[in-house]
């Protein structure tokens, strides 16, 4: 199916629907609720009542996104529609899979991660996008949504946050149109800027403190694990790694950064970051994860312990393997 067509699908799928369930990530980033919020507010624009859910609890760091209060953590199987949103495969969207007709309603997704498998009866995926807003705003353009102040604060948010500032190697002219485009609805580009790359709770703050404590440097790999004693001790209450996978990929020398962190229920979530020339969705998909080339997940079995040693014999054998593009 060709792009145009895709969205014309897409399109007239939501304008059939009465009461769309909207779907973003477990452990959501700013890319997932941004383009949740987003598109949960442009179909209220045009009469329909979409459900926006999300099966983790949105952590307070993303309170300064609007209609984020909205987000619900249990659906009622009420629903004639679903939009997997930011998820690179169906289990990226945690428990609404198990509601009693889930399986018997249309699903569009929505996704840019190059691992995505295409798991929708209509696949609006592009892995050439910066973020999953770019294309929820694609789709808005085709629905012939007008765009007003808290609809682009919503999708600069997911632009921001997945290029972390516009400094991503997927960042085209393309995008930065679109953000222009944003900004010129009303969008503030310091505003989201700030909140979402440089503000953060001090819980998180403890947290990154505590996995640094714990930090191993060790060929080309930096990494730490963050057990549930831990997360309690600072009192963290998010499941991820809070960025700072992406602070460590920082350090000089590193190639490759890597945070598991122990989660509630004993699974373990694992956050890894590459510097250009080396593929970690490579090593996600060997553990059932995806992402980017740079930027990966997923999700595996306890204990810490014995996940770290797993992931990173994995990682060191791949990294073997990879030849970096340049230095």
């Amino acid at each position: 199916m060709t792009k145009t067509a895709t969205l014309r699908r897409a399109s007239q799928l939501l304008q059939e629907a009465e009461q769309p369930l909207l779907v973003c990530h477990v452990a959501p980033d700013g890319d997932a609720l941004g383009s949740l919020t987003a598109l949960a507010r442009a179909l209220r624009s045009k009469g329909l009542s979409p459900i926006a859910a999300c099966a983790d609890s949105v952590p307070s760091s993303f309170n300064y996104i609007p209609g984020v209060e909205s987000v619900v953590q249990d659906v009622d199987d009420f629903f004639d529609l679903v939009v997997a949103i930011d998820c690179s495969d169906p289990a990226r969207m945690g428990r609404f899979q198990e509601l009693p007709h889930f399986d018997q309603h249309p699903l569009i997704n929505i996704d840019h991660h190059v691992t995505n498998v295409n798991f929708g009866d209509v696949n609006l995926v592009d892995p050439q996008a910066a973020a999953s807003a770019e294309l929820v705003l694609r789709l808005l353009d085709h629905l012939g949504v007008c765009l007003d102040e808290t609809l682009a604060t919503c999708l600069l948010v997911g632009l921001v946050t997945d290029t972390r500032g516009f400094r991503t190697d997927n960042v085209t002219s393309r995008v930065m149109r679109a953000a222009l485009r944003l900004m010129d609805a009303g969008a503030s580009l310091p505003y989201v800027t700030h909140h979402g790359l440089d503000r953060r709770p001090m819980s998180v703050v403890r947290f990154w403190g505590a996995a640094l404590s714990r930090l191993r440097f060790e060929d080309g790999i930096v990494w730490s694990c963050l057990s549930l004693e831990m997360r309690r001790r600072v009192g963290y209450q998010g499941d991820s790694d809070a960025g700072l996978a992406s602070f460590l990929l920082s350090a000089d020398d590193a190639r490759v950064s890597l945070v598991l962190v122990e989660r509630e229920d004993g699974a373990i979530d694992v956050g890894l970051r590459a510097a250009p020339g080396f593929d970690v969705a490579r090593v996600a998909l060997r553990f059932g994860g995806g992402g980017h080339v740079l930027a990966a997940g997923f999700e595996t079995e306890g204990p810490l312990e014995a996940a770290e040693e797993r992931v990173l014999e994995v990682l060191r054998r791949e990294l073997r393997c990879q030849r970096p593009s340049h230095a």
